[in-house]
């Protein structure tokens, strides 16, 4: 079974993460309740604090391109928006075969 895999990193500007991660987890309940997806979690760094990483695992790619128009994602991303280290976004997509 090949599924789609995205790896996500931002950096979140000093004293926000805790805003962030509440916002998060609201995005990440609802998240894992679209089709197709298989893993959706947001971690903060552990050496600091403002580094995040988003680790997501989707069935195929239209359904994460679905989720980039998901309404609870779009109002995450704009409530996040002003809270990041402008430039800091960085994704990165991924096919793999996942072996059973």
């Amino acid at each position: 079974m090949s599924v789609i895999i995205c790896a996500v990193k931002y950096t979140v500007k000093p004293g926000m993460r805790d805003e962030v991660m509440k916002i998060a987890t609201i995005n990440m309940r609802e998240t894992r309740k679209e089709k197709g997806n298989i893993v959706y979690s947001t971690y903060p760094s552990m050496e600091n604090d403002q580094d995040m990483f988003v680790f997501e695992t989707w069935e195929t790619y239209e359904d994460l391109k679905a989720h980039s128009h998901a309404p609870h994602y779009l109002e995450f991303s704009e409530k996040r928006k002003p809270m990041l280290v402008e430039g800091s976004y960085d994704i990165k997509i991924y096919t793999a075969e996942l072996k059973t």
